[in-house]
């Protein structure tokens, strides 16, 4: 009788920075994409939906984003952590300004001060893939930021409109998911 003798594989590591940073781009921009296309489907009737509804989609949005990100966070090892981390300083630089325009908003006594969160967000992102091309060597994150940069140019054009919500959905869509997917798949750019 013989014994075949199979080797234990070692723990396979974790993933690398890139992937989790990717996990947590995937996670945002298609919780908060979902989210502008639910504002700009109730905002432009096409959900026939009372506007009081709209209260509700930020709070669901980040509770179920904060949610998955812990679990990204416990499952990601060292590199889910630091990826947990940049994306909590993120939310909490996106909390400021929203509370920098309610205060506005306030003290004018015109909440339509708020709609400049579509452009103030989407610029937060054009920021962050700035700090991150500069930080990784790669000067494909340049492009995601430029766009993000033009997306906040146009979401301010419209400001008075739903189109606003639409806009903020496509660029989370296209500079925050697609890149998100990529850095996630691990391949090498």
């Amino acid at each position: 009788m013989t014994a075949a003798v199979l080797p234990v594989s070692a723990a396979s590591p974790g993933p690398t920075l890139a992937v989790a940073a990717g996990r947590v781009l995937l996670l945002a921009g298609t919780v908060f994409g979902l989210a502008n296309l639910f504002q700009y489907g109730v905002q432009g009737g096409l959900l026939p939906l009372h506007p009081a509804v709209l209260s509700l989609s930020w709070p669901i949005a980040v509770t179920i984003f904060l949610t998955t990100l812990f679990r990204l966070r416990r499952s990601g090892g060292e590199a889910g952590r630091r990826a947990a981390g940049w994306s909590r300083l993120g939310i909490a630089a996106t909390i400021g300004a929203a509370l920098t325009l309610l205060a506005v908003s306030f003290a004018r006594g015109d909440f339509t001060t708020m709609y400049w969160m579509t452009p103030v967000g989407i610029s937060l992102y054009a920021v962050a893939w700035t700090v991150a091309a500069v930080r990784a060597r790669r000067g494909w994150m340049m492009g995601p930021a430029l766009g993000a940069l033009c997306a906040a140019g146009l979401a301010a054009t419209v400001l008075d409109s739903p189109i606003r919500s639409l806009v903020y959905a496509c660029a989370l869509f296209a500079f925050v998911l697609i890149p998100g997917a990529w850095l996630a798949s691990g391949r090498k750019a």
